[in-house]
Formats: structure tokens, C-alpha cells, sequence
């Protein structure tokens, strides 16, 4: 049996290469595949292993809990045959290091860092418990509302580390958990920085430990940059959450295939369907517009950092709430058509109500019958001075 370096995968010995990844294959050592489970076991001193809660690839994850204090973390174990790996062990570390720096709440927290006596590399963690952000979208799309509060939690994650040089590279639903905080629902924890790419405050990388020309991370949700295995800065991870976003209004991500190079092709050549004519639900063009900024193919033409794009989530959020909370809106009417609201950069002008109108007619009535009463004055004095005169000229005659 045969294993390669890279993924981990198994194939039989006259299999020369990896099929997935094109790497040498490398003989399998005694006792490489057994992996050890670690439940019963106890860490630290005080600590017991009591369940295992995942597994992957690399290694698997362990809920351990302090007797005295009833106190419960995660520790994620490397297998024994990924610890044979020279960039899974480093990049293991990798992901210590990255995490070890960020305090942000959204965030998974790391307390504990090292090697068993008998060899184990392990990361003890802060244990959350939730649902991820790919179990919810199971069941279909999401409440608009509901989904511009989510996306800017994780925005605001990663907006710290992109401010520490961190750029995660790996934003998909799997790694965004969601729990509850206090009286916050939808709290969210970004986890896994296993493949993040930590830079120096000058902007060098830090020693590469990823192949020139290969692509890491999941296909749906990649950048173009990332796709054609370019060198990155931290609006790749943007891009991924405009994909996770347009996912999460529409119920489908933008490109899909069964072959994981024809959709990094179209990543990279394909305009992604606009949401509006992607699922069966409406989709406001305000929030289109957000999304397809944050999916745009040049990193230049979109948002050019986590704070951008936050504010332009925010306004749209202040504009779901001043309409009474409404998670979708039908199309809204164009500027200048019948019930469309004032454009946001017109002034506002204050118009009277239709009925404050009458009083302006009632007005030009009043000096109509002014005009009568005054001409129906002069026509009674002139009748009267009529008449006053012939009385004079009758008794001038009499005389």
C-alpha cells in the first residue's frame, strides 16, 4: 500500500503517482495507518478525552473535559500518518500560530499548543457548540436579514486578521459555526486556518510552505486569483464571502460542476449568474449589487477591505429595518416610477398633502364675491344718486 505526501489518500502499490493531485507516492510505514483514538485518555493532567467529535483527513477532534471545574475544550489531534507529513506538521503549526494571534470574539479561541509525551501534535481549543453555517443552508435559502448579520460577523473576523497579515483562504460554510451567545443567536466562530497565508508587517510571506502552482482550499469557493494559483492579499477572502453570501440568498452557489478545474476555470472566465435570476426567490437589487461587487474577477473592482464591504451590509441592513424588517422585497421600482423612493443622492423636498390645496381654491372664490359685493355697491350708489337727481330736478320744476 502506497500513500501520497500531499492529501493523504491510499492506493495500491503499482500506482505511481496521485491521481487528485499528481504528487509521488511514498511507500506506507509500519503502523502509519493506525491511528490512534484517544477517548478515555487523559491530557494535560486533568483532562479526559471523553468523545471524539470529528474527523478528517489530517487528524481528528477530541471533546475533553476538566474534572474539578467541569470544564469542556476541543483538541484537534494530527493522525499518526499526517504527522509523517512534513508540510501537514507545519502547516498544523501554522494554523496554532495564526489563531494563537486574533482575540477577535468571532473567532475561534486556542489555549494550548504541543506534543504528547508519546509524539501526538495537538491544538486544544475553545469548545463551541452549534450548528455550521453548511448544516442551515440545507435547508434552503436564508432570511436576507438574517444573512447580512451573519456575513458581517465573519467580516469582522477577518477584518482583524487582515490587519494582523492573516489571510484565511479557506472562507466556505463548513468553517463558519454558529451558536448561541447570551441572548445572540446566530453568534458566529470562524474556524480552521489551516491553510492560512500569514504575512510581515511589510507584506512578505513568511516561508512558503505550499507548492508553487497548486491550488488549496474548496473549489466553489475560490477566488480567481486563488484559482490560477497567483500570489494573494486578503480581498481573495472577500470573494469567498460574497460566494458564501450569494449561497446564502439564493440556496446555490454560483458555479457548479462535477469537475473541480472546469469550476476554478469559470472562477476565473465566467460571469456568475446574476441572484435575481438564479433561484426561485426574489432577491432585492440592492442586495444584488452587494454580491456581485464582492464576486467581481479584478480584486481592484471590489471591495477593498472587510470594512467596505461591512458598511454597505449595514446600510442595506438600516434599510430592511426602517421598512419594518421585510427579509425579501420585490424589485424595487425604478427612480421616477410611480411609488419609487427619493434616490439616495437627490435632496428631500417636502411636498403639502393634497387636501392642504383647497384653502388656495377656496381663496380665489373669496375674491370673486369681493368683486360682486363691491360692484353691486356702485351700481346701488349710482342707482341711488340716479334717483336722488331726478327728485332735484322735479322740485326745481315745481318751484
Amino acid at each position: 500500500m502506497k500513500i501520497c505526501s500531499t492529501c493523504q489518500r491510499r492506493y495500491p502499490d503499482n500506482t505511481l503517482v496521485c491521481p487528485e493531485d499528481g504528487a509521488a507516492l511514498r511507500p506506507m510505514e509500519q503502523g502509519m495507518d493506525e491511528d490512534v483514538d484517544l477517548v478515555g485518555r487523559r491530557l494535560f493532567g486533568e483532562y479526559t478525552v471523553e468523545r471524539k467529535l470529528g474527523e478528517g483527513g489530517m487528524g481528528a477532534v477530541y471533546l475533553v473535559r476538566q474534572d474539578q471545574i467541569d470544564q469542556r475544550i476541543a483538541v484537534k489531534v494530527l493522525h499518526g500518518r499526517a504527522a509523517q507529513n512534513d508540510e501537514l506538521t507545519r502547516r498544523f503549526v501554522r494554523e496554532a500560530k495564526a489563531v494563537s494571534m486574533l482575540t477577535h470574539p468571532n473567532i475561534i479561541r486556542v489555549f494550548i499548543f504541543g506534543r504528547t509525551e508519546d509524539g501526538l501534535i495537538y491544538l486544544a481549543m475553545e469548545f463551541v457548540q452549534g450548528v455550521s453555517l453548511r448544516d442551515v443552508l440545507e435547508q434552503g435559502p436564508m432570511d436576507e436579514l438574517r444573512a447580512i448579520r451573519i456575513v458581517s460577523s465573519c467580516l469582522g473576523a477577518l477584518g482583524e486578521a487582515h490587519d494582523m497579515h492573516i489571510i484565511h483562504r479557506d472562507m466556505k460554510p463548513d468553517n463558519i459555526l454558529l451558536t448561541e451567545y447570551r441572548s445572540e443567536k446566530d453568534f458566529v466562530k470562524v474556524l480552521d486556518f489551516g491553510i492560512a497565508k500569514v504575512k510581515e508587517p511589510d507584506g512578505k510571506p513568511q516561508q512558503k510552505l505550499t507548492q508553487a502552482g497548486v491550488v488549496y482550499g474548496t473549489p466553489e469557493y475560490l477566488s480567481p486569483e486563488q484559482a490560477q494559483a497567483a500570489e494573494l492579499d486578503h480581498r481573495t477572502d472577500l470573494y469567498s464571502m460574497g460566494v458564501i453570501l450569494y449561497e446564502m440568498i439564493t440556496g446555490k452557489v454560483p458555479f457548479t460542476s462535477g469537475s473541480a478545474v472546469t469550476i476554478l476555470t469559470m472562477h476565473v472566465f465566467t460571469e456568475p449568474t446574476p441572484p435575481s435570476k438564479a433561484g426561485s426567490v426574489p432577491v432585492a437589487p440592492e442586495m444584488e449589487r452587494i454580491i456581485m461587487k464582492a464576486l467581481a474577477k479584478n480584486p481592484a473592482d471590489r471591495y477593498q477591505s472587510s470594512a467596505e464591504f461591512m458598511a454597505e451590509l449595514a446600510a442595506r441592513e438600516a434599510e430592511l429595518v426602517a421598512a419594518g424588517g421585510a427579509p425579501r422585497s420585490v424589485s424595487s421600482p425604478k427612480p421616477g416610477a410611480p411609488g419609487a423612493a427619493p434616490r439616495r443622492d437627490a435632496p428631500t423636498v417636502a411636498v403639502a398633502p393634497a387636501a392642504a390645496a383647497a384653502p388656495a381654491a377656496g381663496g380665489g372664490l373669496s375674491k370673486v364675491l369681493v368683486g360682486l359685493f363691491v360692484l353691486s355697491l356702485l351700481v346701488f350708489f349710482g342707482v341711488a344718486a340716479a334717483m336722488l337727481g331726478l327728485t332735484l330736478m322735479s322740485g326745481g320744476g315745481g318751484g
